[in-house]
């Protein structure tokens, strides 16, 4: 949950810097939804791990 939570925060951050700088907005918002969705699938294997 905490986790979670944390994940969420990180990409409100990003998505902020994001639209400080509009220029860059759509290359870090693309970014950052590929690195979460990298973050998810890495858990997703780890979890079926076990």
């Amino acid at each position: 949950m905490l986790r979670r939570l944390g994940y969420y925060a990180l990409a409100i951050t990003l998505i902020f810097f994001a639209l400080r700088d509009p220029n860059g907005a759509a290359r870090v918002v693309k970014a950052t939804f590929g690195f979460l969705m990298t973050i998810a699938d890495g858990l997703s294997r780890f979890a079926s791990a076990f």
